[in-house]
């Protein structure tokens, strides 16, 4: 169905295939007569396609043998019923224009329907050997007559097993209170603060009510989820929802546009930011109403702040250039989110509306609004690739302008976007928690965001531009303050080294309970609300002044090792070293992102400590945030006399290295090699007796200057016969300015 759409490019559905397929991999087989309690935890993008991975993961589900599926859809109704919809398309084929109807006698029967949450039924029902679905908002009331239906049905629940999808599982799942202890004179009634959350306490009432029951919790931001208890467990709802059996990462999607595009190193030379100053974000929390006589066709101080009026001329410009390039398929949308307050989100759609009225009637009045929009279409067209000339921009803005709508999303309006039943419109959307969290806005081109918050998790899911922007990725602009743009640019840091220390669980092949995920702290937010981390504790990390070196090898893993020489041989290629004295061919000037981008690439010994090349690389590039580790140096051993190989366009010498037990080999950095790119050389720096000193050295190097060493083995030396030579890393590191540079881990898995 998802190759025949349209809408999917091959490679997106293959990740898709083979994503859910390595899930299902790590949940316990639903064979008959066992009984199991899982836990897991799949981590992907804001707004990356999340849902098509549980879609598929349930529909693999369901072929191995898992019979009950619960899906928990957020907190709102209206995600609830987007879930439903998709689900009853995607998954069980009950609406048109899907997947189609299953085969007699493998049926999906749904329990819940779109605008209808679970209700009790006839657990005899249960006696179909159909697979179930359930789509439930995670609302108290709703749990609980999940919780008492599955308490009735107990006694067909033996041979039915369970797997509980749990979307946006950061959100109200996590237990922010106790476990109660087992203690048999304790009454029921004891304290509430020791007893777990209610939200937390049914989702695992839930799940043992069946012997065979797998949680999968699926998130973007998985701070608090990382952060739970592992050994949590109460004596009458049982273990918590730590994923002690596996945290998974999802492939980044291709086409993706996520925080590194827009706030880290990829967006550099681009104007994705347009800063909002204080003042305007001040105007529109405040009540002030335009003089009902003017007509506005500029920015006025008696409407909208300038700043939400550029931005909504830069959003029909927009929408202008996506009418002409035909990208006309889904709706445009733009996001305007100011305040969680309802009465700021309906002044500002008020003083909106009035500003698109007063332009409409300047148009019917016959002012001329092209000269704005053309003035508007200058300041967006760097970077966007014109799709005809600029007077046809301008006449496909005035027509998007005349058909806009604004709607305002929220509790008390309780408007849809109805992306479906509208297709095409070009809507401005004002809202405030109802935009926070798993709704998609289809088509976001404008954002112009002033929320803050206290909490990075939070912060990122509020961030409604990340996802698929095919066709108009180029279009994307954001206007909010300088506070939030400096967060959100710490926040790729953040991200990129969570994502790291998960990848390197996974390559470990160690489950979450033997080997503690990382967390970077951000220098300003919380990473996650107090109460969903008790468990937290802070650890301080930095590479300053250190030469982290591979001392473990992956020696006998091929491909690791036939990777890092094709790696090697095109930082040869790229870089053109030249000859020099010390042993080696070097290159100076070399940029932070070469390095950085090797060392991501490198493939390592799963248990490696003395080098974790993505965390490292992740520090880089933090590092050259506050404008240090901006210069390197790259060196290639390469001794003569020596058995040689060719390494891009170099014949490079070997360095003997032996090993001292099954993958390790030592100390793998030659200490003279840490000066081959300072002033007098390494012969400037040795001690007493003529040894040579590193540290000295790195004490010497500037706080921007780092030194990458890289060293090609001789495979005789280790025993290795499947390549040619074996590819090792070393670094020569400055003392940096982040001596105090944090981590967060689980405090129970400290020990682990």
């Amino acid at each position: 169905m998802l190759r025949a759409s349209g809408k999917w490019q091959e490679q997106q559905v293959d990740s898709v295939a083979a994503a859910s397929l390595r899930i299902l991999g790590r949940l316990p087989d639903p064979g008959p007569s066992r009984k199991f309690q899982a836990r897991g935890l799949v981590v992907g993008y804001v707004q990356s396609g999340k849902t098509a991975n549980y879609t598929a993961l349930a529909a693999r589900a369901a072929d191995a043998g898992y019979r009950i599926v619960i899906v928990l859809s957020g907190i709102h109704e209206s995600l609830r019923t987007q879930t439903q919809n998709r689900l009853e398309r995607e998954l069980t084929g009950h609406q048109p224009g899907g997947v189609g109807p299953a085969e007699i006698g493998h049926d999906w029967i749904a329990l819940t329907r779109p605008g209808e949450d679970f209700r009790k039924i006839d657990e005899r029902s249960l006696q179909s050997p159909s697979p179930f679905l359930i789509v439930a908002k995670k609302h108290t009331t709703i749990l609980r007559k999940l919780d008492e239906w599955l308490d009735s049905a107990a006694r067909f629940l033996v041979n039915k097993p369970i797997l509980l999808i749990d979307d946006e599982a950061d959100q109200a799942s996590i237990n922010t209170r106790g476990n109660r202890e087992f203690d048999p004179d304790e009454e029921e009634d004891q304290d509430p603060e020791s007893s777990p959350s209610i939200t937390n306490a049914l989702i695992r009432q839930i799940l043992r009510r069946a012997p065979m029951a797998a949680y999968v919790a699926y998130t973007a931001t998985p701070f608090a989820n990382i952060l739970i208890d592992p050994t949590g467990f109460d004596r009458i709802v049982g273990e918590d929802l730590f994923p002690k059996d596996f945290v998974i990462q999802l492939p980044r999607p291709a086409g993706y546009t996520g925080t590194e595009e827009l706030f880290g190193v990829g967006a550099q030379g681009r104007q994705v930011l347009q800063l909002v100053p204080e003042s305007d974000a001040t105007a529109l929390r405040t009540t002030r109403r335009r003089k009902s006589a003017e007509i506005s066709l500029s920015p006025q101080p008696w409407g909208l702040p300038a700043s939400l009026t550029e931005a909504i001329l830069a959003f029909c410009v927009a929408g202008g250039v996506r009418t002409l390039r035909e990208v006309t398929l889904k709706a445009h949308t733009m996001l305007v989110h100011v305040s969680a307050r309802k009465q700021d989100q309906a002044r500002v759609a008020e003083q909106a509306n009035e500003q698109l009225s007063f332009w409409r009637a300047a148009q019917a009045q016959s002012q001329d609004l092209r000269p704005l929009l053309l003035e508007t279409w200058k300041k967006l067209k760097n970077g966007v690739v014109p799709p005809a000339g600029d007077q046809e921009v301008v006449e496909a803005a005035l027509k998007v302008m005349n058909s806009v709508e604004i709607l305002v999303l929220n509790s008390d309006t309780g408007e849809e976007l109805e992306y479906e039943a509208k297709a095409g419109r070009h809507l401005i959307a004002i809202g405030g928690n109802r935009l926070s969290r798993g709704l998609t806005l289809e088509g976001l081109t404008v954002s112009y965001f002033l929320r803050t918050a206290a909490m990075a998790d939070t912060l990122l899911q509020m961030a409604r531009w990340y996802g698929f922007r095919q066709g108009y990725e180029d279009l994307i602009r954001i206007w909010t303050t300088d506070t939030v743009a400096r967060w959100f640019g710490e926040l790729a840091l953040v991200e990129q080294a969570m994502r790291d220390s998960i990848q390197a669980l996974d390559r470990a092949g160690r489950s979450p309970t033997e080997m503690a995920i990382r967390l970077r702290a951000h220098s300003e937010l919380m990473l996650t609300a107090r109460n969903k981390s008790s468990m937290a504790k802070l650890e301080q990390n930095t590479w300053s002044g250190e030469h982290p070196q591979t001392v473990l090898l992956p020696l006998n893993e091929t491909e690791k090792l036939k990777s890092n020489r094709d790696l090697a041989a095109r930082l040869m290629r790229e870089l053109t070293p030249e000859r020099q004295a010390h042993g080696g061919y070097i290159a100076h000037d070399v940029r932070a992102k070469t390095v950085v981008d090797f060392l991501r690439a490198y493939e390592v010994h799963e248990d490696i400590v003395a080098l974790r090349p993505r965390a490292l690389a992740s520090w880089i590039s933090e590092r050259n945030g506050a404008e240090e580790l901006t210069d390197w140096t790259v060196f290639i051993a390469s001794p003569e006399g020596r058995t040689s190989v060719p390494l891009g366009a170099k014949q490079i010498g070997l360095v003997e290295r032996t090993r001292t037990s099954s993958e390790s080999i030592g100390t793998l950095l030659d200490p003279r090699h840490e000066g081959v790119d300072l002033s007098g050389g390494p012969g400037a720096y040795r001690r007493e007796g003529g040894a040579y000193d590193a540290e000295a050295m790195r004490a010497a190097r500037p706080a921007s200057h780092g030194l990458l060493i890289v060293y090609p083995l001789d495979p005789v030396h280790l025993g290795v016969t499947e390549v040619d030579c074996v590819i090792a890393v070393g670094l020569s590191l400055p003392f940096t300015s982040d001596e105090d540079s944090e981590w967060i881990v689980n405090e129970g898995l400290i020990n682990g």
